[in-house]
């Protein structure tokens, strides 16, 4: 289950995001459930489908 204001990595690049809040987002004509997330080193904001979400990046365990 994805954690708002929680930091993540990106599997592949190895970059930090915190998670900003929840939306949803159109695909294959579906509205899926989608998280909006930022670099924890710039302010742009990104967005992807929970379950890409949760592919992709794993919660930093401080």
């Amino acid at each position: 289950m994805i954690e708002l204001n929680t930091t993540y990595t990106h599997y592949k690049n190895k970059e930090s995001y915190t998670t900003i809040n929840f939306c949803k987002i159109q695909e294959d004509n579906l509205w899926v459930k989608a998280v909006i997330y930022k670099p924890n080193d710039c302010e742009e904001l990104f967005v992807r489908s929970c379950k890409e979400f949760e592919d992709k990046f794993s919660k930093v365990n401080n």
